[in-house]
């Protein structure tokens, strides 16, 4: 059984000392950041030219301020980024002489490229003319640049651009770029956004959903190289984006280029070491991803075809148990995406991937051993066609249809009674379960400007199907409870094998208009008008966003807005009353004698249930002191209501719609690029969570718990009053590259329980331990060679600071309040090629 306390036991390093990281640790490692890339490097004096520019859209005939222009060297790594001024005007100085490329962006709009010649001390002037166009065209021609953005204009967001994703997080893709942003925090199923539950984010590619409807959670993955761009939008005022309450995370997939091109990356694996030892210790493989791109136009102008693949396997271990056990898996992802044009006006877009996944001793953990984890076996099938039609040259028609087809099967280990010890579990995990849900997705959508009185007017009306089959079936075994010395204190038996079945229609109306009444003032304001098919129930989402301009040089912005946003019912809500009942005893001290009568629970769903939804609002005021120096202050409130919660009350398990949340935020930060050479992220967040204990997605997720109690409103468990992220990087030299990322925050809220797993005192009163963990890196480029590629070393967690995942806290136990499963230093090679 494991044992630890408090403190760090002695260990045997990779040094002679151990260095404990507090906050003045946590001080001098963000100052130190800050001076590796704020030093000035001494540069040949030479004459600089500059660009002034200005964006506009019909023709000239309307400037478009508060446009995103990126400038970019001839290896297509940002250099800058600024908005233009009220009458869509922009300067860009000091730029040495080179080519340079020019991209111009704003929702609604298609992107505009140019490319710039700059000479010596001379002044370019060029015009960006934007057409209008879809959501989609816009960033397929900006992303490149950009794999996580902002998403819009009247949106408060985080960001990081594709190369510095890369950089920090090689071949780590989507939840690796997702990992570098302060707005999120990865939590078992997915990623918090904002303070939100996973199963309250929403994940679309393009227009589309990815959320499996039988638990909200995403189980497709895309390989690294078919992902084009990813927006992280926290609060989207747009009314086209919905079924979320907490944020939305949409993805564009790459499109194939003019040029046939194939591309093999990822083949050196990741090296598992002995833990706390030299790096040359090798154990095994701890991760190895390699992955396949093949892309060109199979005809000239009219049809590009591009083909990504990727194998990942990853073996994790847990530190507080022995090193030979050891969590798995495997996953491989095929997508293919066609793009076909029918016509100047007329366009067609197919895509369609599989994702098989097999996860083995899923769960493994402290207190969990192998004989008590599961086998997850888990497959998508993706299919999404989209046509787009421009009637005009200020109207643009799109379709969409895609199908998902889901396999999720829960296997345990063997047919063994769980048993539940306060130091271990012993037997084979209770549930075993198969779920084969589908989805079928129709949407309609028709957008347009028009240049009225009150100014150009965006807007965007549109209607969106989505038609849900969930099929399961549940066996559940026995689940003793025993006290420390083996008698047993609880029993929990269930009823036979179940079956469920939930068929749901959804359905959606929207429309929306995006103003701009004056050169300096943007105003997005709509309507939403959506059906749950599992409760059967139309919801009303109003949601307006306005973004300012506060000089005219567009350095001084100030946004926000407010919304309700409604999320998707899960079909298992709809099938809680179709699974198996429990049956509940309770014994004396010499774990033989019933305390009274066996108690059965059914499962009730109680009358009327509504949906639950998020009432958000927002405010944000970004300041861009000078080309490289951009400053940020933001805050954010969202009330939820009428939250899915499980209640146990005697008698009966209670599927309710009386759960409420409450999350507030302030955050402040800044961030320093100076060209590709140096970039510095830091952000602090203050925030507060609260929310019911009881949510339903903590009783059914991807593996269902059988231990629920009585429902409270307290201190939400994903709460981090004080988070503060930093992020950078620093090029000492053409071929030395110095990087690190910074990560401190307190530590999550955990409950108390006794010997027979009843929750003792106030909910979440106590906390982990605050975390502070950094991760630095050195790299040289070897330009000798033909791939010229990146070779240096990586440290994670390179303080070796104590990191646990997990508390011992029953109170039955003699190890109550013990922390265990930090992760321990680990030195890697890292070989990367960029894109």
């Amino acid at each position: 059984m494991p044992a630890g306390d408090n403190k760090v036991p002695p260990r045997k390093t990779l040094v002679t000392r151990t260095y404990t990281l507090g906050r003045q640790g946590s001080f001098v490692i963000l100052l130190g950041m800050f001076a590796l890339v704020a030093t000035p490097r001494p540069a040949a004096a030479q004459a600089r030219g500059s660009i002034h520019g200005v964006v506009s859209t019909q023709r000239g005939t309307i400037r478009l301020g508060g446009a995103l222009v990126v400038l970019r060297d001839a290896t297509n790594h940002d250099l800058t980024s600024l908005l233009s001024d009220g009458d869509g005007r922009f300067h860009i100085d000091d730029l040495a002489p080179g080519t340079y490329t020019l991209a111009a962006s704003l929702e609604g709009f298609v992107a505009a490229n140019a490319t710039v010649a700059v000479t010596d001390a001379s002044a370019i002037d060029i015009a960006l003319d934007l057409a209008i166009a879809t959501l989609t065209a816009t960033i397929d021609v900006v992303a490149p640049a950009t794999i996580v953005t902002g998403g819009e204009t009247l949106g408060v967001a985080d960001h990081v651009d594709s190369a510095e994703a890369e950089r920090l997080s090689p071949g780590g893709g989507l939840q690796g770029a997702l990992r570098l942003l302060a707005s999120v925090i990865e939590v078992p199923g997915g990623v918090a956004i904002k303070g939100g539950r996973a199963t309250q984010a929403g994940m679309q590619i393009g227009a589309s959903t990815l959320a499996e409807p039988g638990t909200g959670l995403v189980h497709f993955a895309l390989p690294d190289d078919a992902i084009d761009s990813v927006a992280v939008l926290p609060n989207p005022y747009a009314v086209e984006y919905g079924r979320f309450s907490s944020g939305l995370v949409v993805i564009q997939t790459r499109r194939a280029g003019e040029q046939w091109k194939v591309r093999l990356n990822n083949l050196d694996p990741t090296f598992r070491t002995r833990r706390h030892r030299e790096l040359y210790t090798i154990k095994g493989i701890a991760s190895f991803g390699p992955r396949l791109e093949i892309g060109g136009p199979l005809v000239k102008d009219r049809l590009f075809i591009e083909q990504t693949a990727q194998y990942r396997y990853s073996a994790n271990d847990v530190p507080s148990r022995p090193e030979n056990e050891l969590q798995t898996t495997q996953w491989f992802s095929s997508f293919t995406r066609a793009d076909a044009n029918l016509s100047p006006r007329h366009s067609v877009v197919a895509m369609g991937g599989l994702s098989p996944r097999l996860s083995k001793m899923a769960a493994l953990g402290t207190f969990v051993p192998p004989d008590s984890t599961v086998d997850l076996h888990e497959r998508v099938n993706h299919g999404v066609v989209t046509e787009r039609a421009l009637w005009s040259d200020t109207l643009v028609g799109e379709s969409t249809v895609q199908m998902h087809d889901y396999h999720v099967e829960v296997a345990p280990l063997g047919p063994a009674a769980m048993e539940l010890f306060p130091d271990t579990r012993a037997g084979n995990f209770y549930n075993e379960q198969r779920r084969t849900p589908t989805t079928v997705q129709w949407i309609e959508t028709l957008s347009g400007s028009v240049n009225g009185p009150t100014g150009l007017h965006l807007f965007k009306i549109g209607a969106d199907v989505l038609h849900s089959g969930y099929t399961g079936s549940s066996f559940s075994r026995p689940v003793l409870i025993r006290r420390q010395d083996g008698t047993l204190v609880r029993r929990l038996d269930f009823s036979g094998a179940s079956t469920q079945s939930v068929r749901s229609t959804d359905a959606a109306f929207f429309a929306q208009d995006r103003v701009q009444p004056s050169t300096r003032w943007y105003a997005e304001y709509g309507a939403r008008l959506d059906r749950d098919g599992v409760l059967d129930r139309w919801n009303v989402t109003p949601r307006v966003g306005t973004a300012v301009l506060l000089n005219e040089a567009g350095t001084h912005v100030l946004r926000g807005g407010f919304g309700l946003f409604y999320e998707r019912t899960p079909s298992a809500a709809g099938a809680f009353d179709q699974f198996e009942t429990i049956t509940e005893t309770r014994f004396a001290l010499d774990g033989l004698t019933p305390l009274g009568l066996p108690v059965a629970f059914s499962q009730v769903i109680a009358p009327e249930l509504r949906t639950a939804r998020s009432r958000t609002w927002d405010v944000a005021y970004d300041y861009r002191w000078t080309p490289q120096w951009t400053f940020r202050l933001s805050g954010l409130n969202r009330h939820g209501s009428h939250e899915l919660v499980v209640d146990a009350r005697p008698g009966a398990l209670t599927l309710s719609s009386d759960g409420r949340s409450n999350y507030r935020e302030l955050s402040a930060g800044f961030d320093y690029k100076r060209s590709t050479s140096a970039g510095l992220h830091v952000t602090y967040t203050r925030s507060l969570a609260r929310s019911d204990t009881n949510p339903f997605a903590s009783y059914f997720d991807t593996m269902m718990w059988p231990i629920i109690g009585a429902d409270t409103y307290a201190v939400a468990n994903i709460d981090v009053p004080n988070r503060l992220f930093a992020r950078g990087h620093v090029q000492l030299r053409p071929t030395w590259l110095m990087l690190g990322i910074f990560d401190w925050r307190t530590g999550t809220p955990y409950s108390v329980v006794n010997e027979a797993l009843d929750f003792v005192g106030t909910r979440n009163a106590r906390r982990m331990p605050d975390r502070a963990k950094v991760e630095l890196g050195l790299e040289h480029r070897f330009v000798g060679m033909k791939w010229k590629p990146w070779i240096g070393i990586r440290a994670y967690n390179a303080f070796d600071a104590f990191l646990p995942r997990d508390v011992q806290a029953n109170l039955a136990s003699p190890s109550f309040g013990s922390f265990y499963n930090s992760e321990y230093r680990q030195l890697r090679l890292q070989l990367r090629f960029e894109r």
